[in-house]
């Protein structure tokens, strides 16, 4: 149950017949007042319990029961958290009722009549809220999503978003041009179920007015939420994390129900190298790396995905995460002209006792792009690691612990 105080104010005017139409004619009534209880202080109503709802209100009973003004505030009040366009009237002409003084409404949001279209204040989004702003006509359209995962950058290459992966979603009225300066119409916290359906956490759902929205969705491709944005820019990010991103512009949300397909974007960058045996040399396995990373503290923009690259390292190398003869890490993006620093250690030539290797590895064209998997292919013998190649390939999945899901 939600309890809400409503208080009284005057605003700007709208349509009388509007409301009686929609809230009171036919079943309509019926079906609010099976939704609805009221409880006034001071009141000859008893509690709510025992209070019954007689018989549905004619356009000329809500006229008289508060003035046009006063039902417009209570009506954009409570459509902030979610009611139904009928369930609003009808429980605004109960708050009247008897004079316009302070009432609490309850409401069972467990009714089918009653959506859940708000829920938390909009500062984390662990708790699985959502926020819900502007009152552009009636959010009656339900809105869903359904997540895939870019694997090769700037292809239509795409892979199914694993199941429990957390995304956050936001909608912004299609008007907005700029996602930095406004808060957005929706925002909803998402986990992904089988087939990449999405699913709101704790319940949500996302309901919209007829229009054009704008919508963006970040994640971190694990069942760990997403991080929160101010004014569209996210705090300091990591390394080692798949930050993922995507935006969809001048969406028509024009039906009852609507599922809308995301295609997310990697925006870290990943660093791929794949080891094979030289002359003279049994290679058997990688048994640890570690590898130059960027310096921390860059920020996302949610108005386009972009992560500002590091120009320089952080004092302390990373662990590469390891399958076999593959070692991978995701990192942020990068701009140097500085090699990174490789270190293997390797079982080679059936020898218990690893066998480290120091090499330095160019960054190709001075950066390490979001988006981008680079994949080098290291040959190994006695003495030295060289790199005859390095290209731009898949990204490479990997498990929640950062070890590549598939060895060499």
């Amino acid at each position: 149950m939600l309890e809400i105080l409503v208080s009284v104010v005057t605003t700007k005017s709208v349509p009388e017949s509007d409301f009686a139409t929609r809230c009171f004619d036919s079943d309509v009534g019926e079906r609010c007042r099976e939704s609805f209880r009221t409880e006034r202080t001071g009141s000859p109503w008893t509690s709510m319990r025992q209070m019954q709802v007689g018989a549905p209100l004619s356009g000329s009973a809500w006229h008289g029961c508060c003035s046009t003004e006063e039902r417009t505030h209570i009506i954009l009040f409570m459509k902030f958290y979610g009611l139904t366009f009928a369930a609003c009237a009808f429980a605004a002409c109960l708050a009247c009722n008897g004079g316009c003084s302070k009432d609490t409404i309850t409401i069972d949001c467990s009714s089918q009549y009653a959506t859940s279209n708000s829920g938390g204040s909009g500062g984390s989004d662990d708790s699985g809220g959502s926020d819900s702003s502007g009152d552009e006509g009636a959010a009656t359209n339900l809105v869903g999503f359904h997540a895939t995962v870019e694997s090769l950058n700037m292809t239509r290459s795409m892979s199914p978003i694993a199941a429990d992966t957390r995304v956050t979603i936001y909608a912004f009225h299609g008007a907005t041009n700029d996602a930095t300066t406004t808060a957005p119409m929706a925002r909803g916290s998402y986990v992904a179920q089988a087939a990449g359906m999405l699913s709101g956490t704790n319940g949500y759902k996302m309901y919209l007015s007829n229009g054009v929205f704008d919508f963006y969705a970040v994640s971190i491709n694990s069942n760990v939420s997403p991080p929160t944005f101010s004014n569209g820019v996210s705090g300091p990010l990591s390394n080692g994390v798949d930050y993922l991103w995507w935006k969809c512009t001048d969406y028509d949300i024009n039906a009852s129900q609507v599922t809308v397909p995301i295609v997310l974007n990697h925006s870290a960058t990943q660093v791929v190298v794949e080891v094979s045996a030289g002359t003279g040399v049994v290679l058997q396995q990688i048994v640890s790396a570690t590898i130059s990373q960027p310096q921390t503290g860059a920020v996302m923009n949610l108005a386009d995905g972009v992560i500002s690259p590091a120009t320089s390292y952080a004092s302390q190398p990373a662990s590469m995460g390891v399958n076999g003869l593959r070692a991978q890490y995701i990192m942020l993006p990068l701009e140097t002209d500085t090699p990174m620093t490789l270190t293997l250690s390797l079982n080679v030539n059936y020898d218990p006792t690893p066998r480290t290797y120091t090499v330095q590895v160019p960054v190709p064209d001075g950066a390490l792009a979001a988006g981008n998997s680079y994949l080098f292919s290291a040959i190994i013998d006695a003495n030295t690691v060289t790199f005859p190649n390095v290209g731009v390939t898949d990204w490479t999945p990997v498990d929640e612990t950062g070890n590549p899901l598939y060895p060499h």
